[in-house]
């Protein structure tokens, strides 16, 4: 995930409403405060999460007779095959390790454009490598090993419907998720039936404006809890200023599970990436010896300066996301497709 500073513009505020429960009608309210962190972050207020009443609806030119089908009870690419299944040492959404430290990058590939993303089915438990060249574009590849990524010939292209800006693309479940170029608007695109099977506006974001977005500000993540969003919007229980929510999703229609205020802020980050259920950010994106200086913990609402060191080794790196199965980040950078191996201290 990466983000700059830019100009801003808002649409409507939204009902900002806390849950626990995968039912975001039924309210609890919890509270925490949020720290200073050497003048980055916000100043010493209560924080407290809650749940968007972001609606689903259609992108605006969107066919109104789509109807949304049940997933398919079949390999989640047609491209893997039970031999590509690898084994994960734990469960899926069971995770109780704290990161210790980031490996240096393992470069893999040289493919594409400067900005892209390159990315593994969290739920596939295969070696299938989906990748997306550019900051906008229709197409996402699909190559059936390494060795086909590395010899630059892909085994399937989807075509889009619409169009996707940014790098914060993620494909969870047999599914592709996207923000929409020039709109609010984020996608799941069903992979194996090739259709639209959910969408919502994000009502609430404040971006930049459209026809001169340059940087990543609607972004997936996944975990081994799921499916996140990371965006900007307008906070309006606290001073009516801009905060970067996390929202927890349910992956198959994008309805809001619960939804957190964090301390970033545009401008003072380059990547994130979330590590069981704790957001992480990296101070840039630009300089070879950077550093992760913000960590926050959806577990205990806590706020924390981890100081771990993370290289951009061609300086240009434009996307940066977790893969739960292998423990291991994937980059983006300067065109060369890298890992980082997630050290945990336990």
């Amino acid at each position: 995930m990466s983000s700059k500073q830019t100009t801003t513009t808002s649409s409507t505020p939204v009902t900002i409403k806390m849950t626990d429960q995968i039912n975001p009608t039924t309210p609890r309210q919890m509270t925490t405060r949020l720290q200073i962190y050497n003048g980055d972050f916000f100043s010493t207020t209560p924080v407290t999460p809650y749940t968007t009443d972001t609606n689903i609806r259609p992108p605006s030119n969107a066919n109104p007779t789509t109807t949304l089908h049940p997933r398919p009870k079949s390999r989640l690419s047609w491209t893997e095959s039970p031999a590509d299944q690898h084994k994960t040492t734990k469960k899926p959404g069971v995770c109780k390790d704290t990161v210790a430290s980031i490996s240096e990058p393992a470069q893999q590939n040289s493919y594409g454009l400067s900005d892209g993303a390159w990315m593994k089915d969290a739920r596939g438990h295969g070696k299938v490598i989906y990748l997306t060249n550019g900051h906008y574009g229709n197409s996402l590849l699909e190559f059936r090993d390494m060795d086909t990524f590395k010899s630059g010939q892909a085994s399937n292209t989807y075509n889009l419907p619409y169009d996707f800006t940014g790098t914060g693309h993620v494909v969870f479940n047999g599914a592709f998720f996207y923000n929409r170029a020039f709109s609010r608007d984020v996608i799941r695109f069903d992979l194996r039936r090739r259709f639209v099977s959910a969408w919502t506006t994000l009502h609430d974001a404040i971006l930049e404006e459209q026809t001169h977005r340059t940087e990543t500000e609607v972004e997936f993540a996944v975990d081994e809890s799921g499916l996140w969003l990371l965006y900007p919007a307008l906070d309006t229980e606290g001073f009516h200023q801009e905060v970067i929510l996390l929202i927890h999703l349910h992956h198959r229609d994008l309805q809001p599970i619960q939804t957190f205020r964090t301390g970033l802020r545009r401008g003072l980050y380059g990547n994130t990436f979330l590590v069981c259920g704790v957001l992480y950010g990296v101070d840039s994106m630009e300089r070879r010896y950077a550093n992760v200086t913000y960590a926050f913990d959806t577990h205990t609402l806590t706020h924390t300066v981890p100081s771990l060191a993370f290289t951009n080794m061609h300086t240009h790196t434009s996307q940066v996301s977790y893969n739960p199965l292998d423990k291991k980040l994937y980059a983006w950078d300067g065109g060369h497709q890298m890992n980082y191996d997630v050290i945990f201290a336990y």
